[in-house]
């Protein structure tokens, strides 16, 4: 699934309500302090009433063949409401619901149910705390949630700290795909500055260079930006598919080629690739892979647009609610042009006033 849509129109944000959610799920009740305020919550603030009112989040996911809905609500102090159905061929189970500080299980929710409900704060969530206290039914859903969705925040955190192991055959193999130069990896003890305690082995990358053994290895920071990200992006993609998780992408393609940027879609695109069914959700600027000049065009229920309403709020829409004729419209063209919305509004009124200062407004 990819996002797309103009700068500051809340395409970062649904990246973080992801990673929000699902820290929640799974750091509620084990590091959120009782007597401190939620970490983490970026309630709206364009609006007076919004901004006053809990933040909600909802998933609907399969677990072994069967279909989950989870979902709760929180403002900054305790959580609202919380719950949790299951669907088995199609029909409704209760597994629990909270409102308040009242809980209310459903009878196909078995276990230790009252136990775990003593142990639940008024800032934790239940599925945390039953995963704290190894409940097996409920231990399901909460491995959906930890350690298979994984965020990758597009801010180049990550990027710049080096490798802390050694990349696997796999990892070299992509890593040499993408034509960086790269022949291996190795541990590299570096002589220290005069004056200086001698540093830690760090792992490095070993190039194809005109030396005597025709390699030579950089230090992390002599890295490019493009390899350093496409090696982070990599770590994330492989542990996804293989387990079969969620990786969230902030800014795909920021710093990458293109056409490294649709290789790494077609990780998940392709089965042999992505046996376990791994998801890729991701927002980009790199509207070409929206055209048809890559191996991978995305589809159009794959393809989401966000735009801002009048008081700054995001509209989250797919492209399935216009008319798109599959391999034969011009996607990337028409979107640039502005007819799925979605692009910015460039006021050249207030361009040509900079250009000439004189000109009457």
């Amino acid at each position: 699934m990819g996002i797309f849509g103009p700068n500051a129109s809340g395409k970062s944000n649904i990246i973080k309500a992801l990673g929000f959610a699902r820290d929640a799920v799974r750091l509620s009740h084990q590091r959120w302090l009782p007597e401190e305020p939620i970490p983490g919550r970026w309630p709206f603030q364009l609006d007076i009433d919004s901004s006053e009112q809990p933040s909600e989040f909802v998933f609907d996911f399969v677990v072994e063949d069967v279909r989950y809905e989870f979902g709760f609500s929180l403002d900054d102090e305790v959580i609202r409401q919380e719950w949790l159905y299951a669907f088995p061929k199609g029909r409704r189970q209760i597994y629990l619901e909270r409102d308040g500080g009242s809980l209310h299980f459903g009878n196909h929710l078995i276990g230790p149910r009252e136990l775990i409900a003593e142990t639940v704060r008024p800032n934790s969530l239940f599925l945390s705390a039953a995963a704290a206290l190894n409940h097996p039914q409920l231990g399901r859903i909460y491995r959906w949630f930890s350690p298979r969705q994984m965020i990758s925040p597009g801010d180049g955190s990550a990027a710049r700290r080096p490798p802390h192991v050694l990349p696997d055959q796999r990892m070299l193999a992509l890593l040499r795909f993408a034509d960086l130069g790269i022949v291996g990896a190795a541990v590299v003890q570096r002589e220290p500055d005069p004056g200086r305690a001698p540093a830690e082995p760090q792992i490095e990358f070993l190039h194809s260079a005109g030396t005597e053994n025709g390699e030579a290895a950089l230090p992390w920071q002599w890295e490019s930006a493009g390899t350093r990200s496409w090696f982070d992006l990599l770590q994330l993609a492989v542990r996804a598919l293989d387990a079969g998780g969620l990786l969230a992408v902030d800014d795909l393609g920021s710093d990458l080629h293109p056409l490294l940027t649709t290789e790494l879609i077609r990780l998940f695109h392709q089965p042999d690739t992505n046996p376990h069914g791994a998801q890729l959700i991701f927002n980009s600027h790199d509207v070409g892979l929206l055209g048809r000049h890559r191996d991978i065009r995305l589809s159009r229920d794959q393809v989401w647009l966000t735009e801002k309403d009048s008081v700054g709020a995001t509209r989250l829409y797919p492209l399935t609610d216009f008319r798109v004729r599959g391999g034969l419209d011009d996607v990337e063209g028409r979107y640039l042009k502005g007819r799925y919305g979605a692009v910015p509004f460039l006021d050249h009124e207030v361009l040509d006033r900079l250009v000439s200062p004189n000109r009457a407004a």
